[in-house]
């Protein structure tokens, strides 16, 4: 007997009971890889940070392949809460279902590689109920269906699109076995990118952007890329202090990441970054440091930066 069953199967069984069923799907692509979006779907401590009409959401279970998951979500003026189990079918495949009133839902989702630069996502959406039920409610069901994923979308592209990007640089992502595992992507504070040394750019790293100024005085810039060796400086209150414009848990931007008493919170996981390095402004300031391998040599007057990495 097989110990998962995939949509259809578990469709089968509800008509079997009786029920009827109706089934729509629903399609993204870009340029990411098969493994993002695997990653993306079992990762659930972004859902609290980059989904946030998402009223709750936290795991009562979880090991390598399953997961159960406690929701709450606001549609019109009624709260929703749901229970939502997740597991994985194979490669490139999974299963999210659940119940909501006398509604079951069932979600297959299939991601695969089309070419070198576009993988595409297809979301199958199957709702059982009675034949009544369903011919009333099937239209609002669906639309509510379409709303939240097209709102879910446009956090989860920007995170594939970005590991995509990422691995364009050369930079790859650490996992436990062949496919992610749930358990894994709750440990926050593991540095999962890889990459060699080879893939430094020096005179792109050496680049400086200048995004914030007071007057004529620089309070906030950019060096190189968001890459292991960009950087991100704030001055504040005649302190200096640089954060990596990288996360090294999974790659996100630290850009415009929020900042808050001297630390920056990642904006996919909520993960907590102290300064690199920090430094009291001077007048025409000079100072070197050691980052990642390399050795950075700063110039900072009023609203001049100079750098030059080594």
């Amino acid at each position: 007997m097989k110990s998962r069953k995939n949509g259809e199967e578990i469709v089968s069984m509800f008509k079997k009971q009786g029920l009827s069923s109706k089934t729509f799907k629903m399609k993204s692509s870009a340029d990411f890889d098969p493994e993002d979006a695997d990653w993306n779907y079992k990762d659930i401590v972004h859902a609290t940070f980059v989904h946030s009409g998402l009223e709750y959401y936290d795991y009562m279970f979880m090991d390598e392949s399953t997961m159960a998951s406690l929701g709450s979500k606001k549609i019109f003026f009624f709260n929703i809460s749901y229970v939502i189990f997740h597991y994985d079918l194979g490669p490139n495949q999974l299963l999210y279902f659940t119940r909501i009133a006398n509604f079951y839902l069932v979600v297959e989702i299939i991601f695969t590689r089309k070419n070198k630069s576009l993988t595409e996502v297809v979301t199958s959406y199957s709702i059982c109920a009675n034949k009544l039920f369903l011919s009333i409610f099937f239209p609002l069901i669906k639309w509510a269906i379409t709303r939240n994923y097209n709102y879910l979308m446009v956090g989860d592209m920007e995170m594939r699109v970005r590991k995509g990007w990422l691995r364009k640089l050369g930079i790859t992502f650490a996992k436990e076995k062949e496919r992610y595992t749930f358990a894994e992507t709750a440990k926050i504070n593991r540095n999962n990118c890889v990459y060699k040394p080879s893939i430094f750019n020096g005179s792109q790293s050496s680049k400086v952007l200048i995004t914030k100024k007071n007057g004529h005085s620089v309070i906030e810039f950019l060096t190189g890329i968001s890459d292991p060796w960009g950087l991100r400086g704030v001055i504040v209150i005649d302190k200096l202090a640089l954060y990596p414009r990288m996360c090294m848990h999974e790659g996100a931007c630290l850009d415009n990441a929020n900042l808050k008493k001297n630390i920056v919170s990642c904006p996919w996981h909520g993960k907590k970054i102290k300064p690199i390095h920090e430094e009291s402004v001077t007048n025409n300031m000079k100072f070197t440091l050691s980052y990642n391998g390399k050795s950075y040599s700063f110039n900072i007057n009023n609203n001049l930066v100079k750098l030059t990495i080594t």
